[in-house]
């Protein structure tokens, strides 16, 4: 039986990637749309939503979610710590999956670093070096800061006090405990992350080069399947589709 999808989000640079494969996957139709210009339609019935849209439609997408009891999965990044929470609160109704990158390979990378950043000392600085397409509009891209989140909770360290986004002003040496954030717009770049551990004498570098934004719809997807079924709660992408 096809999975019954609603898309919001569908005129973005993923929507536009999951919706293609949508049309050439009999795994899956597609139910309905939303955009900037309009909504979900009331009839409209679903399995799962699929949300790649903007901080003000996912509002009212999760509203409907939690009326139609319907599992969400979110790759809208640069939400404020309102919507978050809102999103918190409705995981106690509906499933939920978050992800700021929804590539197999990153949020292995995600885990990785965090491991990594837990077995160094701070002997080892770290920053954070990120690259997309000349159109992307966030900045550091939320894929970064997820890393930086990673890396921050195996330091024990505070997220927004530990991150570094500009050096422009202060002519000072780099203090221990931090963590550097680099960004890069150009050309059509779908996506590049590495993560620097700077040692005395020795540096590991781990990176991520995504060449084709359909892996990105592709996890999605991929999540949208396990998600249908599970009980209330927040799940983590990997969790989701690999186990804990």
């Amino acid at each position: 039986m096809s999975l019954s999808v609603l898309l919001s989000g569908a005129t973005g640079t993923i929507g536009r990637q999951i919706s293609e494969r949508l049309r050439h996957d009999d795994r899956f139709v597609l139910a309905g749309t939303a955009s900037s210009e309009g909504f979900f339609e009331p009839d409209v019935t679903a399995d799962v939503i699929i949300d790649f849209s903007h901080p003000s439609l996912l509002r009212p997408v999760l509203d409907f979610a939690c009326r139609r009891q319907l599992p969400l999965v979110v790759g809208t990044t640069g939400l404020d710590d309102e919507l978050q929470a809102q999103l918190s609160q409705a995981a106690g109704t509906i499933a939920i999956c978050q992800a700021a990158n929804f590539s197999l390979g990153v949020n292995l990378m995600i885990r990785m670093v965090g491991e990594l950043a837990g077995k160094l000392d701070d002997d080892f600085d770290i920053e954070i070096l990120e690259m997309h397409h000349r159109r992307k509009l966030d900045a550091p891209s939320g894929t970064a800061l997820a890393l930086g989140e990673s890396i921050a909770q195996s330091r024990a360290l505070g997220v927004e006090d530990s991150a570094i986004f500009d050096r422009s002003r202060d002519r000072i040496p780099r203090a221990r405990g931090k963590v550097g954030y680099q960004s890069i717009r150009g050309g059509d770049v779908a996506g590049e992350h590495t993560v620097y551990f700077l040692g005395p004498g020795e540096r590991i570098e781990l990176c991520h080069r995504a060449t084709d934004r359909d892996i990105f719809a592709r996890g999605a997807l991929l999540a949208a399947r396990h998600l249908v079924g599970r009980g209330p709660g927040s799940v983590d992408f990997l969790d989701l589709v690999l186990g804990p």
